[in-house]
């Protein structure tokens, strides 16, 4: 699931359905470029490059005064702390806060568009039904599977080793 859609599923999940219902709401991605940033990641995987791209939520008719957009702003925030941030840091990217664009359209409703910059991976797993070729393969878009080592035995100067994580 891209960040977009991460982003989408909880605004939606999380406001009141009177504030979508006939109100034109989209979500897109908007000024979208890459950064190389290729890399076999095992297992089959392969990171294509990073994405960076203004994900962009829209309400052509948010009614303002049936819900505060102040719960907005917030669920955006609870939003950005929770989620996964990680390749700001790694490309050395600054992370914004949301920008809002908020024009009246009567005592009712506004339109509202918010800007959210976004950065993710565009990872592909090998899939002999992906319709993506490279290097004589078939791929996919997917999120990456990774394995973490929960114990291992380290070997020093004999081959008795040192025993290392949970012990059961």
């Amino acid at each position: 699931m891209s960040q977009l859609d991460a982003l989408s599923d909880f605004i939606t999940k999380s406001m009141p359905a009177r504030t979508f219902k006939g109100a034109g709401f989209s979500s897109y991605m908007d000024e979208l470029s890459f950064i190389p940033a290729q890399r076999d990641l095992g297992l089959e995987q392969y990171r294509l490059a990073v994405i960076r791209y203004n994900a962009v939520l829209a309400w052509d008719r948010f009614p303002y005064r049936l819900y505060d957009p102040r719960n907005l702003a917030a669920l955006l925030l609870v939003w950005l702390m929770e989620s996964d941030r990680e390749l700001f840091e790694e490309f050395g990217i600054d992370t914004e806060l949301p920008d809002f664009d908020i024009d009246l359209v009567d005592e009712e409703t506004a339109v509202v568009v918010i800007t959210l910059p976004m950065v993710e991976a565009l990872n592909l797993v090998k899939d002999d039904k992906g319709n993506i070729p490279l290097d004589g393969a078939r791929w996919r878009l997917a999120d990456p599977t990774i394995w973490f080592a929960s114990e291992a035995v380290v070997y020093g100067v004999d081959e008795q080793g040192a025993k290392l994580g949970s012990d059961k």
